[in-house]
């Protein structure tokens, strides 16, 4: 430490703290012209530049109403990037992608300053000249970093911070409090987001009194905190997280697959550089952003973006939520956006998952499939026509009891389907990931690309979790997603959950969707809950773990993707049953035609209907097209026919719960009409 730093440390004064186990460090009155920084740490030690890759900058010099440099004003950007001026009133960024930025500027005695709206065009230098004005309203201000306790390395967190006056917020990419716009219009989606997120290093202006921390980091202790703030007073921050594990240690990495850049409201202004900071500080390892990616106003290459944004701690990666249909709304992984979407409803969305998805390396997983108006309606016809189209079945945004009963059906009837959890957030309406849905994956050999993600969800190797905690299940020391043969052989089984000390927690082993062992417990503060149990099964069966809140069987934490027992293959795909017919669409003659069966747009079957007529049998997702010499050819969807799509468009909520219905469509399937009225050329 040099002595500068050692003359700070010895003037600094203890201020007021209550917390947690998590140790956090207050201390106040730092001389005017010291720079707050973490400890030991040299002022060019914040996070000027993160992991970006881009070649742009933004260069700058602030002074006071007067025009004299400010020396050490800590300068953000809405991006997580943290400094402060130098005697010059000089500050500079590095390593930006081509994006809008917010910056703001806080200094002692001064008002907050927002510089909205900064572009980077080209990996160009943009320069800003910030004009400070003395503050108005006596306020303290509040510096420091979140770090490792055990290795002092700075690390991503969120906080809510509520200082005398209320929340104190982040900021978009125009300056604007993010989650705390007050005049958004009833019945508009917007959502009061309170978080305050830091990729280490933090300042911030907090009105006179006590100043509420609430501290977060996945796989860290939780921490609260109280501290007195004093008119005009510099305090020092420094919190020291205790970890208690590390996800990627064992194998396991968080995620996500489901989630707006921009939703469509525009209460925010975000891009894929303030979206990638928030995905670190709320602890994801893999992303796929879906639909649109940035409202800033300017024109960038997205795909570009995101792998300059990401890096050895962050794959990230761009998707659509599509098909998006009336039909329902399908998530997918290991594909890029389509450049022309199949248009709905001359093609089903099954067609979409074939050509558009599965074709192209992907994997498919319907969302949110049992909510309302989003509901997956083509799924009967989805699992019964083309198992192998799905690899999953999502829970959302929270476990709910009705989704459970519906996974558990399908896989007592022989599907293989891995859990998996989405957020659905949507940053133009405030709402981030963070304690909503995610998946943990374990990808073969601990890496994390395209193809380990995709395989991972191929095999269920999936665990889900809400607010932080990862429950790992184990059979004879391998991975959910596993088959085994059945049999009189004992094998060991575990299961083991990670999260926050003194909770109560109660954990259920299923066997086919009932009851097979249950443990309730108090998280130690190691935060890791262990226990060991053997399994025999000599039948076909499947075996699941889930984690609750003890007296809370609806606020599920956590639940495993399944284990399978015995002669697992995929069932049997129910065929079309298809009877034809072609005719002149202004006489009803009946036509001599040449029918092809199509899948993904190449020719399997080639056959002919004569006098108009033909029976066919064909997979749901291939296509029949009518040819006839001198007329418009013309080409149908399976899933178009009259009578699959007003019983597919009836399906209600309940209905996709009851296997009867499931039972009625096979039957449709059995006697199938497709007409093809013929116009001439």
């Amino acid at each position: 430490m040099n002595n500068k730093l050692t003359a700070l440390m010895l003037l600094l004064a203890t201020a007021v703290l209550s917390f947690l186990p998590t140790d956090i460090r207050g201390d106040e009155t730092v001389p005017s012209d010291a720079p707050t920084t973490a400890k030991g740490a040299a002022p060019n030690e914040l996070s000027a530049e993160l992991h970006g890759k881009g070649s742009g900058q933004i260069r700058g010099v602030v002074t006071d109403g007067s025009g004299v440099p400010l020396t050490n004003a800590f300068v953000m950007t809405d991006n997580g990037m943290l400094t402060h001026t130098g005697t010059d009133g000089v500050f500079s960024f590095h390593k930006l992608s081509d994006a809008k930025y917010s910056v703001k500027t806080v200094a002692l005695g001064m008002e907050d300053s927002i510089s909205p709206g900064i572009s980077i065009v080209n990996g160009e230098t943009a320069s800003v000249r910030i004009a400070m004005e003395k503050s108005k309203t006596p306020c303290g201000l509040v510096a420091g970093c979140v770090k490792d306790k055990a290795t002092g390395a700075k690390i991503p967190a969120y906080f809510e911070l509520r200082d005398s006056a209320g929340p104190i917020r982040w900021f978009d990419v125009t300056g604007n409090p993010y989650g705390g716009r007050d005049d958004v219009a009833p019945g508009v989606w917007h959502q009061k987001n309170r978080r305050y997120w830091t990729s280490g290093d933090f300042a911030f202006s907090a009105r006179p009194g006590k100043l509420q921390v609430a501290v977060k980091v996945d796989g860290y202790v939780p921490s609260i905190a109280t501290m007195e703030i004093q008119a005009k007073k510099k305090n020092y921050l420094e919190i020291e997280m205790s970890r208690l594990f590390e996800p990627s240690s064992e194998g396991w990495f968080k995620g996500d697959f489901h989630a707006h850049g921009f939703h469509g409201e525009n209460i925010y202004k975000v891009n894929i550089p303030f979206i990638a900071f928030i995905f670190r500080a709320e602890g994801y390892r893999w992303f796929y952003l879906s639909s649109r990616f940035n409202n800033d106003g300017l024109k960038v290459d997205n795909a570009l973006i995101a792998l300059q944004e990401g890096g050895e701690d962050l794959f990230l990666a761009l998707n659509s939520e599509y098909p998006k249909t009336k039909r329902g709304h399908i998530g997918n992984v290991g594909i890029d956006p389509p450049e022309k979407a199949l248009p709905y409803p001359s093609y089903s969305n099954m067609e979409a998952i074939k050509t558009d998805i599965i074709a192209k390396g992907g994997v498919a997983i319907p969302v949110h499939p049992l909510c309302g108006h989003m509901r997956y309606r083509e799924l009967p016809f989805t699992l019964l026509g083309a198992p192998e189209l799905i690899c999953g079945f999502d829970f959302y945004t929270s476990w709910n009891a009705r989704s459970e009963r519906l996974w558990s059906t399908f896989l007592n009837r022989g599907y293989k389907l891995c859990r998996t959890a989405t957020s659905d957030a949507a940053f133009d309406v405030g709402r981030s990931p963070g304690t909503m849905g995610a998946t943990f994956i374990n990808p073969e050999g601990g890496v994390l690309n395209r193809e380990s993600i995709v395989a991972a969800f191929k095999k269920g190797r999936t665990t889900i979790s809400w607010d932080g905690a990862l429950l790992i299940f184990k059979i004879d020391g391998r991975t959910c997603g596993e088959t085994f043969p059945t049999g009189p052989k004992a094998r060991n089984a575990s299961v083991v959950l990670h999260y926050h000390p003194k909770e109560k927690v109660k954990i259920n082993v299923s066997r086919k969707g009932r009851p097979f062992k249950q443990l309730s417990a108090v998280v130690p503060p190691s935060g890791k809950v262990y226990f060991e149990f053997e399994v025999i099964e000599k039948e076909k069966a499947w075996y699941s773990a889930m984690c609750s809140i003890d007296g809370k069987s609806g606020r599920v934490i956590a639940a495993s993707s399944p284990f399978y027992f015995g002669d697992w293959k995929t069932p049997a795909p129910a065929t079309a049953k298809i009877e034809m017919h072609v005719f002149d669409a202004n006489t009803k003659a009946p036509l001599n035609a040449e029918i092809e069966i199509t899948d993904a747009g190449k020719t399997i079957t080639s056959l002919k209907a004569k006098d108009g007529k033909l029976r066919v049998e064909a997979r749901l997702f291939q296509r029949l097209r009518a040819k006839v010499k001198g007329y418009k050819p013309m080409e149908k969807s399976i899933l178009g026919a009259k009578e699959i799509s007003s019983f597919i468009s009836s399906l209600s909520e309940e209905d996709l719960l009851d296997w009867d219905q499931y039972e009625k469509g096979r039957a449709l399937l059995k006697h199938v009409k497709v007409d093809f009225p013929m116009e001439r050329k």
